[in-house]
């Protein structure tokens, strides 16, 4: 009885149908459109810091800035990290997809007569 090699990499194979493939490629997709688009609320947040900057409650105004203002830190970065993550889940499964649709369309153009 033969010994496995040890240098091979064990690689699990997973067949998905097409289907499933295009939702799961469109839900990444959106998820980039959508983080994309976030980028949108910045017009939303300078117009509540310009509301905060004019309330007649100072102490509500400030606990507000401090959330902001932690948002402003922490939330860009990671959304920048996330969109980056997802683009490149969309630049594979586009791949995938592609490969997928070239696979189909040689299997259903070549019938071997023989």
């Amino acid at each position: 009885m033969p010994k496995p090699n040890c240098q091979e990499p064990q690689t699990l194979k997973i067949e998905l149908d097409s289907l499933t493939l295009k939702k799961i490629a469109l839900l990444v997709g959106q998820c980039v459109y959508n983080i994309q688009s976030s980028r949108d609320c910045d017009i939303f947040l300078a117009s509540l810091d310009n509301y905060l900057g004019e309330s007649s409650n100072p102490e509500e105004a400030r606990k507000s800035s401090l959330l902001l203002d932690h948002y402003r830190d922490i939330v860009p970065e990671r959304l920048e990290e996330a969109e980056s993550w997802l683009i490149e889940a969309n630049d594979q499964l586009s791949f995938i997809l592609a490969a997928n649709n070239l696979g189909a369309a040689n299997t259903s153009g070549s019938h071997d007569d023989d």
